[in-house]
């Protein structure tokens, strides 16, 4: 390939009117190359450019319309494979992407009214020492309110979704009043499903939300500027408090932060709105808050379990019952370490008392099949008169005062008789247990048996005169011994 130099002296000399046979000879070199130097385009230094055809470009058209669905490289890669049966690698189609992604984008400033909206995010400050010579990592969470720009940090050593929920809740109470939309990241807390527009809340997140009167926004994945007010919280948190820190101890890092938020933070004159936050918080944005509920928001631990063949679910090494309806389904239980919530599809089926035990059924009767559910006194009572009669009812009382543990196993015992005797046997045979002073169930199955195989009573019968002997009259057998 020839130099800039020797491109830059032939461009010259065609202008100048020299034919390509004179340059040649001049310059040595070939009559072809000199007409490919004439036809190359000129940028606007001058410079000739030289671009060859990529492979990827007779595809550029559905390439951008797959970016502007916020598509990946490798998702882009596996499409034009399958679609367009394509020969081509990775990282060839990465270097495409990104050369069409290297125009910056236009972004609109993002106005928030009063008490409209607040922005959050976690921030990572580092480690810091504790009192045992040990280390642990430590973040900021972060909320800023977007119009006045006042803050609330809090330091924490987790990001797990109770450590997100009551910073929120802290966040809230420093306010005095909870923004109607609170802008969040794509965080694991926040978001099951990273998706700007259809975003997966999860179930907990959006029911505190709701608890306050307030809503989520998630940003666009691998879009910082959606939430540039808190992102420059977090930045400001780093720059200006961790680097001030004279010594990085976990037990005094708190307090520390309180201290600097209410004194530097928040009383400083913001950047860009050049106002003091606490100010513009106080006259202005504050009262435009919704205001606290009474109550805090209790927070529930979430899962998700199988209920069991037995109509149970297992929590803590404890069985826990659920309506019969729901056996093999997965349902979502909630604990706040006393109760247990279970749910599906955000509607209640069950509410119990969490057991302290291990290898406990805590079983509410109602959520039994209707034919497993214990009956009561009254319902003994009326199936035995209706199926039975007055005998039956006076012998369950005798029943229920001989053996007060197990009568109702005998009463159904009874009522199980009626599919094999008729109505008329059971009265009988319940009358003759009464008689006797019998009070089993097997007493009753036994007379019911008998009376069924005993022959019926024979009537009174006279032979007639001269029926043979049998017939005589025996009383001349009396007389005869006087």
């Amino acid at each position: 390939m020839y130099r800039m130099d020797t491109h830059i002296t032939v461009k010259t000399l065609l202008k100048s009117g020299i034919s390509r046979r004179q340059i040649s000879e001049q310059l040595g070199i070939h009559r072809k190359v000199i007409k490919r130097i004439e036809q190359e385009p000129e940028d606007g230094s001058g410079r000739s450019v030289h671009r060859r055809e990529k492979k990827l470009d007779e595809h550029q058209e559905q390439i951008k319309s797959f970016l502007s669905a916020d598509w990946t490289a490798e998702l882009i890669h596996k499409r034009l494979e399958k679609e367009y049966s394509l020969k081509v690698s990775y990282a060839t189609v990465s270097r495409y992407v990104r050369s069409l992604k290297s125009s910056p984008e236009s972004y609109v400033p993002m106005e928030a009214k009063p008490g409209e909206e607040g922005q959050v995010d976690f921030g990572y400050l580092g480690k810091f020492k504790c009192q045992d010579g040990t280390q642990v990592k430590v973040w900021v969470f972060c909320m800023v309110l977007s119009y006045s720009r006042y803050g609330y940090f809090e330091v924490v050593t987790d990001q797990s979704l109770e450590t997100f929920i009551h910073c929120h809740i802290h966040a809230f109470e420093a306010f005095c009043g909870a923004p109607r939309l609170v802008r969040i990241d794509n965080l694991k807390a926040g978001v099951t499903v990273p998706d700007f527009y259809e975003p997966l809340i999860q179930e907990q997140y959006a029911s505190f939300l709701a608890h306050y009167g307030a809503a989520a926004i998630p940003c666009r994945v691998y879009t910082p500027e959606h939430k540039g007010k808190v992102e420059s919280g977090v930045k400001y948190v780093k720059n200006n408090f961790v680097r001030g820190l004279q010594h990085r101890q976990r037990e005094s890092l708190a307090s520390e932060l309180r201290v600097w938020t209410d004194t530097v933070a928040n009383r400083r004159t913001h950047g860009t709105t050049k106002r003091i936050p606490w100010e513009v918080w106080q006259h202005i944005e504050r009262p435009a808050l919704l205001m606290l509920p009474e109550l805090r928001y209790k927070f529930y631990h979430v899962e998700e379990r199988k209920v069991t063949r037995f109509g149970h679910i297992i929590f803590h090494n404890n069985y826990y019952s659920v309506p019969y309806t729901l056996v093999g389904q997965m349902v979502r239980v909630f604990s706040d370490g006393t109760l247990l919530r279970i749910s599906q599809q955000e509607q209640e089926l069950a509410l119990h008392h969490i057991s302290e035990d291990k290898g406990r059924y805590v079983t509410q009767m109602a959520h039994l099949a209707p034919h497993k559910q214990p009956h009561t006194e009254e319902y003994y009572l009326q199936h035995l008169q209706e199926q039975i009669g007055d005998a039956a009812v006076q012998l369950m009382r005798l029943m229920q005062k001989n053996d007060p543990a197990h009568w109702k196993e005998k009463v159904r015992g009874l009522l199980r008789l009626c599919r094999t005797h008729p109505q008329q046997r059971l009265a009988q045979a319940c009358q003759r247990a009464l008689d006797h002073g019998l009070s089993s169930y097997r007493s009753v199955r036994d007379i019911c048996t008998m009376i069924e195989h005993s022959p019926p009573p024979c009537e009174h019968f006279e032979a007639p005169p001269g029926a043979g002997g049998m017939a005589h009259d025996l009383s001349i057998y009396d007389r005869l011994g006087r």
